[in-house]
């Protein structure tokens, strides 16, 4: 009986082994160039046990995307959830300060794109999860006040789901600094109360 715990003991931390170096080589190599069989080999487990509990590449990519976003959601809703006005919101987005092309560099962005059913699948986890987020606090700001009510929360999501997708495309052809500045007096324009 012993031998069975500290063998499934040892099981267990392989898969951890596994999934810590599966999401390194994820996030620093990209899908396209992202070595299951080496992954595999490195956590010391067989390709067979991973193949039986994961499936596919492509299925086990998924369970990384999935396992990376939880880890960062959890950060998100808090994070969003200090935001207590919407002037808060758009002070912090105009005052965004990153080097958009280290990040572009460091991080192969592009080739997610690249693969429709994971693009699938991380623009529905959005909407499930993110959204819900960014939609309560749109609600939040409608009630207070700062953000108009003539239009509904999920609707609002939809339209800054779409300008953060084109800023994201602004911003690896121009300089951050003025993307944000000009997507910020959008955001602000669109959505803010009109005192007349």
């Amino acid at each position: 009986m012993k031998k069975s715990h500290s063998t499934r003991k040892n099981t267990l931390h392989k898969y951890t082994k596994l999934i810590d170096i599966s999401k390194g080589e994820l996030l620093n190599k990209g899908i396209s160039q992202f070595n299951y069989e080496r992954v595999i080999l490195f956590s010391g487990l067989s390709k067979t046990t991973v193949y039986k509990k994961f499936g596919k590449k492509e299925d086990f990519i998924i369970f990384l995307i999935k396992s990376i976003l939880d880890d960062f959601y959890v950060s998100f809703k808090e994070y969003v959830h200090k935001f207590t006005s919407f002037k808060e919101v758009i002070d912090f987005v105009s005052h965004l300060n990153f080097d958009i092309e280290t990040i572009l560099k460091d991080y192969p962005i592009d080739d997610f794109f690249q693969h429709s059913e994971i693009t699938s699948y991380v623009n529905n986890y959005y909407y499930l999860t993110f959204g819900n987020v960014i939609i309560d606090k749109i609600k939040e700001f409608q009630k207070k006040g700062e953000v108009r009510n003539d239009i509904e929360a999920k609707y609002i999501l939809e339209f800054l789901t779409s300008v953060t997708k084109g800023m994201g495309m602004m911003l690896k052809d121009h300089d951050s600094k003025d993307v944000l500045k000009n997507y910020t007096k959008l955001i602000e324009s669109a959505l803010s109360v009109k005192y007349e």
